[in-house]
């Protein structure tokens, strides 16, 4: 069989134009992946960088134009997966009518619409050739892929279920009930699953056996990650479901089940560093007015300031759900030594439009913009 060719060190954009370019993360060979004529939003890189997927949207929030794509990253004709019919309201947002999330193998994505008036989760093989199959609908609905793609899980209306890919309608229930987080999250190294049953922390199999109590301190909302290695888990929460932000950040070994504090302040969103040696996050600056890049060095427990900015409306709704983003998109460079976003920099002699930005960690000039433009991500390698 063709090995589809790969993609290394990539940034996938959408532009001022709404149209989606890659490029290098120094700002060279630019490359429109998209073609003229359409609105597209919301890039997302197949696990293996051969692709992307992409959805197109319109001006009219209830007319045309509505669709899922995907595309070799080489920027071939783009394959319909997926098309909302006229009279259908976007799913996330005025230009985000899907989520859309690769299974980890390329071969299947799962995504989010709208449909008879509820948000419904659809599975569509990436070939194009069948029509998608609607596993559940009714929101909050978040998702999370199993890292062998072999299932779902599927955090609906407080709910947990697994959906499995070869019978992706029948959902086991997992008896697991809990409106104070959004999305479950697989070990990238095991069967093993994270997610709260009541304002409990647990770890289980992927049927719900041995299912085995992490954290029982929890009174607020939470999001968790599990690291890149599978052998600890971040968790954020908050002291109350009322609060916008998460208050702090803790590490919990999943062997030994032992905690440490990482930090007490504002947060809105945590990023693990692909190397887990880093724990990047969004935070409020000490002026409260703007948000503030930070990043934790595992090893000396350092906690350090990076740069101040305005997120650009997309990355801001990139970050309000991010334990669902982290999934499909990558704020994190492959080699763990940068992080990319996108807005303004704060007393960045008044530029208010929102660029494409590099935010090296060790280098003297830290922050590069690359291209004007209101998303971004990076390949996985």
């Amino acid at each position: 069989p063709t090995v589809e060719p790969t993609v290394s060190n990539r940034i996938a954009y959408v532009n001022d134009d709404f149209q989606i370019f890659t490029i290098n993360p120094d700002g060279t060979d630019e490359k429109q992946i998209t073609s003229q004529g359409g609105m597209y939003s919301w890039p997302g890189w197949s696990p293996n960088g051969s692709g992307l997927v992409f959805s197109s949207f319109s001006e009219d929030l209830l007319g045309p134009g509505k669709a899922l794509y995907t595309v070799d990253a080489g920027g071939a004709e783009e394959v319909q997966i997926f098309e909302n019919p006229p009279g259908v309201p976007p799913a996330i947002g005025p230009r985000a009518p899907h989520y859309s999330l690769w299974s980890p193998n390329g071969e299947h994505i799962a995504f989010l619409s709208m449909e008879n008036g509820e948000l419904a989760l659809f599975l569509v093989d990436t070939s194009g050739t069948d029509e998608g199959i609607r596993i559940a609908g009714g929101a909050p609905l978040y998702i999370s892929w199993s890292p062998d793609s072999h299932s779902l899980l599927i955090h609906q209306q407080g709910e947990l279920f697994r959906s499995d890919i070869d019978a992706p309608e029948r959902l086991l229930d997992l008896r697991a009930t809990s409106s104070s987080y959004r999305a479950a999250s697989w070990s990238p190294r095991s069967n093993i699953a994270a997610f709260l049953d009541t304002q409990v922390l647990y770890i289980a199999r992927a049927d719900g056996s041995r299912r085995r109590e992490l954290s029982s301190t929890l009174s607020g909302n939470a999001a968790f990650l599990w690291s890149p290695r599978g052998d600890q888990l971040a968790l954020g929460q908050s002291s109350t479901t009322d609060d916008p932000f998460l208050e702090e950040l803790r590490l919990i070994d999943a062997v030994s089940e032992e905690e440490t504090v990482l930090v007490q302040r504002p947060i809105v969103a945590f990023f693990w560093s692909p190397d887990a040696s880093k724990i990047a996050y969004v935070s409020l600056n000490d002026s409260r007015e703007n948000l503030q890049w930070r990043v934790i060095d595992l090893t000396s427990g350092a906690d350090r300031e990076l740069v101040d900015f305005i997120p650009s409306s997309d990355q801001l709704t990139w970050y309000a759900f991010f334990d669902q983003y982290v999934q499909s998109h990558r704020v994190w460079s492959p080699d763990s030594r940068s992080l990319l976003f996108a807005g303004a920099l704060v007393g960045d002699g008044g530029q208010a439009e929102s660029q494409i930005h590099v935010l090296h960690l060790e280098e003297r000039q830290p922050v590069l913009a690359i291209a004007r433009g209101s998303l971004a991500t990076w390949s996985n390698s």
